[in-house]
């Protein structure tokens, strides 16, 4: 599947955020700057979660959102879970009473994946492409940060998303952790879609190919 190109311009009046960008098919943007500067504002709207007072987002050729007008319910709006999108935060959130393997599938189960045995064999492969071969049975409490983050990067991924929303990845890791996964990201998101949010320069360099700079 060819990864679309992403179109988006938005304005969140509460949250004083106003910009415009373009995502190349199978390119990432950097999302750059201060806390409270709007950058997860924008990813939240991208996935769904947020209505901005006013513009448009065009996902190839799906409109996500249409809002022309503050005073006005969007024109078109579509829901989070039929966006197609991965989204990727600096905390896991990987379900603690699942195993490794099973939180990977069961994010391909909600993105509509079927077959138990083709999401198992998914999820193993996966697993293995972020260097936790072996790992699959381990509960959370049972691996370091850095291997949970992995898990949860191949959780986003397994379900095969149009776009993938990367909201500070690396900020919970510590210094020594965070390289490895941020190699692992730039190899599992080429000719994917990518939109980061980070306000750290390193991950800007080794992960973007375009930066946008947002300021409150």
């Amino acid at each position: 599947m060819t990864a679309p190109g992403l179109s988006v311009e938005l304005t969140v009046a509460q949250r004083n955020v106003q910009l415009a960008f373009e995502v190349n098919a199978g390119a990432t943007v950097g999302l750059l700057g201060p806390n409270g500067s709007g950058k997860t504002t924008t990813l939240l709207a991208l996935a769904g979660w947020l209505i901005p007072d006013t513009g448009r987002a065009y996902l190839g050729d799906t409109t996500l959102f249409n809002c022309p007008s503050p005073a006005k319910r969007p024109v078109t709006w579509v829901p989070a879970k039929d966006r197609g999108i991965g989204y990727l935060s600096q905390d896991h959130h990987l379900f603690p009473h699942l195993s490794a393997r099973e939180n990977i599938m069961y994010g391909m189960e909600r993105a509509g994946i079927t077959g138990r045995k083709a999401r198992r064999e998914a999820a193993e492969a996966w697993l293995d492409r972020v260097g936790l071969a072996g790992l699959g049975k381990r509960k959370p409490d049972q691996l370091s940060g850095g291997q949970a983050q992995r898990v949860a990067i191949a959780r986003v991924l397994a379900s095969g998303p149009r776009l993938v929303l990367l909201d500070e990845p690396l900020a919970a890791l510590d210094v020594d952790a965070a390289p490895a996964i941020r190699d692992v990201l730039a190899e599992v998101t080429r000719d994917l879609t990518v939109v980061l949010v980070t306000h750290h320069h390193d991950d800007v360099v080794a992960l973007a190919d375009e930066v946008v700079h947002m300021r409150r």
